[in-house]
């Protein structure tokens, strides 16, 4: 895959170099400050304009992610209201929304790419890091929805979703792209990208074929201080997509779309610092601290290995009154990662490779886990999409309706190996044993959304969604030393569950240039059958749990559109919440999903943009949230009034952007990001007192870029983390050599600079 991506933009590159002077005339795409402009999103499954939706939502186009080197959902966070990340390393991550999170294995935010569901719906691998990180490059725009979207995306959207909007293939144009560039982190290492596109239309302007494509290294900054290895969390990244859009008569589009990514890095991101191993309950004050500088040790080589992939065809037909979408897809998520447990405390102060190095092998040993995750999803949805100008009673009425179906296959598999310090690659006798957990999860629904527009002023909207989700799972223990004398396999389970959710929507444009709005929506996370333990073969299967969003929001453009406004307030109540519980059995603890406690989450947030001068935009954003259960939790070992974990009391970013004519047709623009990070804390445990719910400290983060822009050509320098923030991201309070914590901090300042050419 290497060697077709680097082909295909040497392909991409030639091309231009032959094509360019042909299309001299073609005018510079838009600015990265051009935030005030009118924007059109697909978050009600129609296009509709971003002020006129009466939902919280934010919008991150396409030219501003590749100007900001956003390349990911952990680099374009700051740009969302609300939006925070537990970023545990390059290969997984949790999207947390307007507080959302309990550490529980299922997710709570679902990620779309156009029409094609690309999470994992259910729980049984470790779905809450299945959100699919793919690469931002040419994309129309991401689009962030807050809050429930039960009724029209399903199951795991209780907490809100994620969508990629793709450039779809242009009939009418041939263009193409390429950008080459690097970065290097300090105190780490340097790293190139190549990234490419083109775009060529066909048949008589019926048809077009859009391919892109990324090639982009991963530069290291983590030193491995026991085998000496230095940046040793370096990787690849590749993503390949091609489009193809056949328009043979007016009414009649069929789009078929391929995508592949892959990610290895070969050290994850975390490092050792001062911790609380030995007495949780008695933290020092530098417990954040860096143990040793950017460094953790280990025997093992932390490798992770993901792969994306899906393929869809949608095929939409317009009628005179409405439009027939069928949207089919297939997608697959592989998550394999190697990870040393060998310091992870069984209680304060001895490991798991001191008690079964003793009490077993009789000597020191290394516990290493080779976990393997992966989702197989189907999806087919049938909706019919009234067209503009539809009404009834003599008023405007906007209606749609479906009927979903998904079926995921997912497989856990989690085998666990002992090995001697002195002999890293050949297991020790007895085998610590392993589990494997087979899945199968079908969801069938049926939806429908209506607005009724009473006047041109003023709207309701209505919809609901009636989902029935079955599952089938089977658990297998294999032998020794943690999972029982002999290979065990537990009969088959089975669940079977209805949900509905509904959302409404009073809508009021009090002019053309300010919308009040109101939504109350729900949403809800499928349960499923359990983790059998020897103790407990037949386990109940966990309930959904369930979220119900009350919001009141404004936007607004004021003085001339110089100023947009959009401010949102909101009431968020989740009940019966999943968490993951730990069993007690002979063989030691083992974890089984359950319900427990409510929790409610209320705040506010904002983002202003005020273009005092056509050059210059300045834009403000962020939110307060106050995310807390309000039910104890003893699964959890947690109060009513603690905390959610990694949900930031006060968070803010400040973009200013600024662009001039620096001569001929060529722009040039500059640009800075402040983000700020406000208080946190870490994960609940059901292990505790080994773990604690710790306080995280606040963090800033400083991005700057400058650049030139042509017809052609552009040029861009930037500067990410300029500070040298340390910002944390992940917090153990132990799992570190020699009872040390173990952290996850936001990369180094990191300089690159980036070329594109384009015809």
């Amino acid at each position: 895959m290497k060697t077709r991506t680097a082909g295909l933009s040497f392909a991409i590159a030639t091309l231009l170099g032959a094509s360019g002077p042909l299309y001299a005339q073609t005018a510079p795409s838009p600015s990265p400050s051009a935030l005030l402009d009118e924007v059109v999103v697909t978050a009600n499954k129609r296009e509709e304009k971003l002020h006129d939706v009466a939902m919280s939502i934010t919008a991150v186009g396409g030219d501003d992610l590749l100007h900001r080197q956003e390349t990911g959902f952990n680099d374009f966070a700051a740009q969302v209201p609300g939006l925070s990340i537990e970023a545990v390393d390059a290969g997984r991550d949790r999207i947390v929304l307007r507080g959302q999170n309990v550490g529980s294995v299922g997710a709570t935010i679902a990620t779309t790419v156009d029409d094609i569901p690309f999470f994992m719906s259910g729980a049984q691998a470790n779905g809450s890091f299945f959100s699919s990180d793919v690469d931002t490059f040419d994309l129309k725009r991401v689009e962030v929805l807050r809050g429930p979207q039960g009724t029209l995306y399903g199951a795991a959207a209780e907490g809100g979703l994620i969508k990629y909007v793709t450039n779809a293939p242009d009939p009418t144009r041939l263009e193409g792209a390429v950008y080459l560039g690097g970065e290097t982190v300090d105190g780490g290492g340097t790293a190139g990208t190549a990234k490419g596109l083109i775009n060529v239309p066909f048949w008589d302007g019926k048809a077009a074929l859009r391919v892109s494509a990324v090639e982009e290294g991963l530069p290291g900054w983590i030193d491995n201080e026991t085998t000496g290895q230095k940046d040793v969390n370096h990787g690849e990244k590749y993503s390949l997509r091609g489009s193809l859009l056949i328009t043979p008569v007016d009414a009649l589009t069929i789009r078929v779309t391929a995508f592949n990514q892959g990610l290895k890095v070969h050290g994850d991101n975390s490092v050792e610092v001062v911790g609380a191993a030995a007495a949780p309950s008695a933290p020092p004050a530098n417990q954040y601290d860096l143990f040793n500088g950017y460094q953790h040790g280990s025997f093992v080589e932390h490798t992770i290995d993901n792969q994306l992939e899906y393929y869809a065809l949608n095929v939409e037909y317009g009628f005179n009154a409405a439009t027939l979408l069928s949207a089919t897809s297939y997608g697959r998520i592989d998550h394999v990662f190697v990870d040393d447990v060998s310091d992870a405390n069984l209680i304060p102060g001895v490991t798991y490779s001191e008690y079964l190095g003793g009490a077993v092998y009789g000597q020191p040993i290394i516990v290493a886990g080779n976990q393997h995750e992966f989702v197989h999803k189907f999806n087919q949805e049938l909706r019919l999409t009234s067209k503009p100008g539809s009404t009834l009673f003599g008023h405007a009425f906007d209606w749609q309706g479906g009927a979903f179906f998904t079926r995921e296959t997912t497989l856990l598999a989690q085998p666990f190996n002992a090995f001697s310090e002195t002999a890293t690659t050949v297991p020790l006798a007895p085998p610590l044993g392993g589990d494997n957990v087979a899945a199968d999860y079908k969801e069938t629904a049926f939806f429908a959304d209506v607005t009724y527009h009473f006047s041109s002023a003023f709207d309701v909207e209505l919809g609901g969604r009636s989902t029935l989700t079955q599952q089938n799972q089977q658990t297998s223990f294999t032998c020794c030393v943690l999972f029982g004398p002999a290979d065990t396999t537990f009969p088959g389970l089975y669940s079977s569950q209805t949900s509905r959710t509904w959302s409404g929507a009073p809508r009021w444009h009090v002019n053309d240039d300010v919308l009040v709005y109101a939504r109350v929506a729900t949403g809800f996370r499928p349960g499923g059958p359990n983790l059998p333990t020897p103790t407990l073969p037949t386990p109940p299967a966990f309930k959904a749990d369930s979220t119900r969003n009350y919001e009141l929001g404004i936007r607004a453009d004021v003085f001339d559109k110089a100023v947009t406004i959009d401010l949102a307030a909101y009431d968020i109540e989740w009940k019966d919440i999943q968490i993951l519980e730990i069993v007690a059995t002979p063989n030691g603890p083992n974890g089984i999903n359950g319900n427990a406690g409510n929790a409610r989450s209320s705040g506010v947030e904002w983002n202003f943009a005020w273009r005092p001068v056509s050059a210059l935009t300045i834009q403000l954003l962020g939110a307060y949230t106050n995310a807390k259960l309000t039910v104890d939790a003893a699964g959890l070992n947690a109060n009513s009034g603690d905390k959610l974990p990694y949900v930031p009391d006060v968070s803010s970013t400040l973009n200013v952007d600024y662009k001039w004519n620096a001569f001929a047709n060529v722009t040039g623009f500059a640009g800075a990001t402040w983000a700020y990070t406000g208080t946190r804390y870490s994960g609940f445990s059901p292990s505790a007192p080994i773990e604690s719910h710790a306080k995280l400290p606040t963090y800033n983060a400083l991005n700057l870029r400058l650049g030139l822009e042509g017809v052609h050509y552009s040029a861009e320098v930037f500067a990410n983390n300029m500070t040298n923030s340390k910002g944390i991201t992940e917090y153990e309070n132990e799992s570190g050599p020699n009872q040390t914590g173990l952290a996850t901090f936001i990369q180094p300042r990191t300089i690159g600079i980036q070329l594109g050419a384009k015809f």
